[in-house]
């Protein structure tokens, strides 16, 4: 398992009516920054991902049921993906991101961990 922490939230980076979360790490660009969650991971490079696999956000236990193509290169290089709460499309799914059930977006504050399989 993979711990990594939250260090900011954006003041637009959790809306009520949309099931996405999208994370970076410090690298994000400040025109990012107010729609992203800001990740520290340490040894995120070694994290890795699959349909079944288990993410926590704080104690909140979450699957996976689909992993984009490029989701894992952004996890590893900038610590980024955008977590989906929400049933996988047929057609056009986000590539880089990570399908998440149940389809409720967690409550996150500053401090929160997460934990990778």
């Amino acid at each position: 398992m993979i711990t990594g922490k939250i260090t900011a939230i954006g003041k637009e980076a959790i809306d009520a009516d949309e099931k996405l979360l999208i994370f970076f790490d410090e690298s994000a660009t400040k025109g990012l920054k107010p729609y992203a969650i800001i990740q520290d991971v340490p040894k995120a490079d070694t994290i890795t991902l699959k349909k079944g696999d288990e993410i926590r956000f704080g104690e909140a236990k979450y699957t996976v049921t689909h992993v984009g193509n490029t989701a894992l290169k952004g996890l590893h290089e900038i610590q980024h993906a955008s977590f989906i709460f929400d049933e996988v499309p047929v057609t056009d799914s986000i590539v880089n991101g990570v399908y998440l059930t149940p389809f409720e977006v967690p409550q996150l504050e500053v401090g929160m961990t997460i934990t990778y399989p």
